[in-house]
């Protein structure tokens, strides 16, 4: 793709090498990032190979922007000239698209998930890598381009002399068909029918994106681990349908007390029997406590039917309760003592039914943490081996919309240090809002649940969708043009088929990874589909169709100031008959409209100020006249009766 887009319509002006080393750039800086990060000691994950072409992608959209600039340049000037052209044109576009994109990815390093974090600190490592290659090894490549095309030399050839006449007609007719298509995409879109049609538009885009939110279920599974054809997903089901008849929760006891006590006994008895009656609980008959066997023990060995904690060594160490030794800490010195100090901390095990996914236990999750919270002076932790995977879909969606909160700040603060205008940073912010929208609600639609590979996937989409708007917003602030259709069709002529390419080759780029489709390959290719649609039409259509409404109210409030500033002016002033009279022959003089005696009439109205002669030789009549007069006005030519 990247090659038959650098086809020029002066073949020696084509970029068949440069392409190649555009292309090369993001490798080496995916080569400098893996050695980076493995010299100090960080580990692996199959996430990061999802990076390797992700890096790829935005690698070669900021060399589609810099060759544009390039080309935008004159052939006719220096080649340094040129590079500072380029650089000032496009440096600015693709700092603000490297910024964002790696803040984004380094916000996503907060995540809970180590996959997650390690993608993030991948990614955002190789893409600052990448932005410094490219001002430095492409601008000097790009360089010796220059040289080449002053030379006279061959794209391809770079050793053959080119044919100063040549064309390709090819390239001419494409490029005369896409600047008839951006003059007319130019006027149409400014008109207030074009607007009103997006509108509506928008308004269905938006019913979509909610019915699509609201449906997106936060779903951690281990079948999205493997691929489709894996003899793990059919173990995987064999192992949910026969333990999901009885799961056990383990509940840790840190700070037991003085059990001799009877109402701390009662109230300890009470945890068991709550967390029997907790959510999807299987009840009493699968509870192991330790403490019921005891009682019996001392129902049948004591003399006294009171606690103690005597015989808690005897009691231990009989054949029929010895497995319960792991259920206890204690301290036999102190048992023998009767002393509290003897049970340091203890747990006890009961089970539940009928649930197994992740998300499906949220709720007897937050069950057991309530019981826990009513009890806070025995200090009691509830521990399940899905625990952590339900803390993960528990902070899933809040992390996802902080993050791209944090996001969307970041690039509002990048936008303001490079573009200082409010309408555009406003303008970009809320369409980097929008596509952050439509990727929720779109993929949602699609089959895409959140997890933490769709919310690494979903950080990236933010930082994608700022290249589309920061470009856009940058170069239309930049447009000198005053009429809103003009600077667009200037906008879109420095952006537009680069914004294109873009879309385009991410796309293209992602694309490999579908020949072994996995979760993982598909929540990464479905998102850059939809990210770069979302993108390239908000880029092209609605933020150029709000820049220039903003623009043309702007004209208009401006035009209306102008005029009643104009008409106050004019009822308002009052001017002497000697003013008067001068401001009406000032302007006869400047045509050359005016006689000799109101000459000499004028020059009383000013104080006369002598000045030095002059260095070029004077008609000796222009020479014998009145002093000079001291004004600002530059006079016409004298009438020769003068």
């Amino acid at each position: 793709f990247f090659d038959c887009c650098i086809f020029r319509r002066d073949p020696a002006r084509a970029k068949p090498w440069e392409s190649l080393v555009g292309c090369l750039i993001p490798l080496l800086a995916l080569i400098s990032t893996t050695g980076l990060l493995f010299w100090f000691g960080w580990k692996f994950q199959p996430i990061i190979v999802a990076a390797f072409f992700l890096v790829l992608s935005v690698g070669v959209d900021d060399v589609f922007i810099i060759l544009r600039a390039w080309d935008r340049t004159n052939a006719d000037e220096e080649v340094a000239e040129r590079m500072s052209q380029t650089i000032e044109d496009a440096g600015p576009s693709i700092l603000i698209s490297s910024i964002t994109n790696a803040m984004a990815f380094f916000i996503g390093m907060t995540s809970q998930t180590p996959a997650v974090r390690s993608f993030s600190l991948y990614s955002a490592i190789a893409i600052c890598i990448c932005f410094v290659y490219q001002l430095l090894m492409f601008s000097a490549v790009l360089a010796l381009s220059g040289h080449r095309e002053r030379a006279g030399r061959q794209s391809c050839l770079c050793w053959r002399k080119a044919n100063p006449k040549a064309r390709s007609a090819l390239v001419e007719r494409i490029s005369a068909v896409q600047g008839t298509l951006i003059r007319r995409y130019s006027k149409i879109l400014p008109t207030w029918r074009t607007r009103f049609i997006l509108a509506v538009f928008m308004c269905f885009y938006y019913y979509a994106c909610v019915v699509g939110i609201t449906q997106l279920r936060t779903l951690i599974t281990i079948e999205k681990m493997a691929l489709p054809d894996s003899y793990l997903q059919g173990f995987q089901d064999a192992y949910e349908a026969s333990v999901k008849t009885m799961q056990h929760i383990n509940v840790f006891i840190l700070n037991p007390g003085d059990l001799r006590d009877p109402q701390r006994l009662k109230r300890l008895k009470q945890i068991v029997l709550d967390y029997e009656n907790a959510t999807f609980s299987y009840g009493p008959d699968s509870t192991f406590f330790w403490i019921r066997a005891y009682e019996e023990f001392l129902n049948f060995y004591s003399e006294t039917d009171e606690f103690t904690y005597v015989e808690m060594p005897t009691f231990f160490k009989t054949a029929t309760y010895f497995y319960l030794t792991t259920f206890v800490k204690y301290n036999e010195t102190a048992c023998l003592e009767n002393d509290p100090k003897c049970l340091t901390s203890f747990f006890f095990m009961t089970n539940y039914e009928g649930h197994i996914k992740f998300h499906e236990l949220i709720p007897a999750l937050n069950d057991w943490r309530r019981i826990a919270a009513n009890y806070s002076d025995f200090d009691v932790v509830p521990f399940s081996e899905h625990s952590p995977f339900i803390d993960q879909t528990l902070a899933i969606e809040s992390t996802i919309w902080s993050s791209m909160g944090a996001a969307l700040l970041c690039t509002a603060i990048a936008c303001f240090i490079f573009i200082p205008n409010l309408a555009c940073i406003i303008t970009a912010c809320l369409s980097v809002f929008s596509i952050a929208l439509g990727i929720l609600g779109l993929l949602s639609l699609w089959g895409i649940d959140l997890d933490p590979l769709s919310m690494a996937a979903l950080l990236m989409a933010v930082g994608f969708s700022v290249d589309f708007t920061s470009h856009i917003a940058y170069h239309y602030y930049k447009s000198k043009q005053s009429d809103p259709s003009l600077r667009l069709e200037e906008t879109l002529t420095c952006i537009g088929w680069p914004l294109v390419q873009v879309g385009l080759s991410t796309i293209i780029a992602i694309l490999p990874l579908s020949l072994k489709p996995s979760y993982l390959v598909m929540v990464f290719l479905k998102t850059i589909v939809v990210v770069c649609s979302l993108g390239m039409f908000h880029g092209l259509v609605i933020m150029p169709a709000i820049l220039t409404a903003i623009s043309q109210i702007s004209r208009k409030s401006s035009a209306s100031s102008v005029i009643g500033s104009t008409v106050v002016s004019e009822n308002s002033s009052t001017e002497s008959p000697v003013q008067e009279s001068s401001s009406r022959k000032i302007p006869n003089l400047i045509h050359g409209n005016i006689n000799p005696p109101d000459l000499l009439k004028l020059s009383g109205d000013f104080k006369p100020k002598k000045v030095a002669p002059a260095t070029t030789p004077i008609p000796e009549k222009a020479a014998i006249g009145p002093p000079a007069l001291t004004h600002n006005i530059i006079l016409g030519q004298m009438s020769p009766k003068l």
